[in-house]
């Protein structure tokens, strides 16, 4: 958190493209290493029984983040645009300013629950994580492209001339408000029924989503299409916590820092693959992105589910 806070604001002082892009990189290198830690410590700080329930609460809270940060983006961007003579140079301090603060309020309030040193005992159980990591990847892979495809939405719907209405902002809220309350419920009935049978039941709802949006678009408003959209993306909401509870459930305190390490990496890789392919099939239509989507989801929970019944 530190580093992320000197290395943006350094991208305010700098109009270069080639330090900018050093900048980003060691960035991407410093957020890497806030990513893996928070969600080992999550890992560490909670119990098999309510785990999926706490993961369930950090997703929600990933996400309100990205919320909140495209939101505060276009402020920030608007606010100091043409401000001079540092003009948006100002915005990079004022984000750099944020990291700063919750850094602070991470060092005073964080407090490391299984130390290094507990882990380097010669009686230290270290599990191999690699056989049953593997069966999940796939939808997690799915799940992540599908992810980085979502973030050319604007770009399709903007070259499609499509108007935004109040309904359709209002229908956009309340499955985001369903999706953001089926983190915490469905990491919380994981921590019931198992974690492997929500994350393919989340799949499957996505799955269902994609293909009906997708088909129904631009009329996806129209009754009854509405009231079927809903529970499927209320579903989907079931993939990430589930996901995370497992992966923190396999690898115990020993690896848990390598096997969050493994499931970090799965994400960078599919939500660079999914932003190539969303400005590819955005070329085409929004409906082709969600299509797109589905054929990636499809084989995803087919592989998984075959790998799962292996194990």
């Amino acid at each position: 958190m530190g580093t992320i806070t000197v290395l943006t604001a350094a991208i305010g002082f700098t109009r270069n493209l080639l330090d900018v892009s050093l900048l980003h990189a060691f960035m991407g290198i410093s957020a890497a290493m806030a990513a893996v830690t928070s969600l080992t410590l999550l890992g560490d700080a909670t119990k098999q029984t309510n785990r999926g329930k706490k993961m369930g609460g950090f997703d929600l809270a990933n996400l309100g983040g990205y919320g909140l940060g495209f939101g505060l983006g276009s402020v920030l961007v608007t606010e100091f645009l043409n401000r001079q003579p540092y003009g948006l140079s100002f915005a990079f301090w004022v984000t750099s300013g944020i990291f700063f603060v919750t850094s602070l309020l991470a060092t005073k309030f964080l407090v490391e629950p299984v130390r290094s040193i507990e882990l380097n005992q010669p009686g230290s159980r270290h599990r191999r994580i690699g056989s049953r990591i593997r069966p999940v990847l796939p939808v997690w892979l799915g799940q992540t492209i599908i992810l980085g495809m979502y973030f050319l939405l604007p770009k399709a719907f903007q070259q499609a001339s499509f108007t935004v209405t109040r309904e359709m902002l209002i229908f956009l809220g309340a499955i985001g408000g369903l999706f953001a309350l089926g983190a915490i419920v469905f990491g919380h009935i994981s921590d019931k029924v198992g974690r492997t049978k929500i994350m393919i039941m989340g799949a499957i709802g996505e799955l269902g989503f994609l293909i009906l949006f997708g088909w129904s678009f631009p009329n996806f408003l129209n009754y009854p299409i509405p009231l079927i959209l809903a529970p499927l993306f209320f579903l989907a909401s079931a993939i990430a916590p589930a996901i995370l509870s497992y992966v923190s459930d396999i690898s115990g305190k020993a690896r848990r820092g390598s096997a969050n390490g493994i499931y970090s990496v799965v994400l960078s890789i599919g939500m660079a693959v999914g932003n190539i392919l969303g400005g590819f099939f955005a070329e085409y239509g929004v409906q082709w992105i969600f299509f797109a989507g589905a054929g990636i989801m499809f084989p995803s929970v087919i592989v998984t589910s075959s790998l799962l019944r292996r194990r």
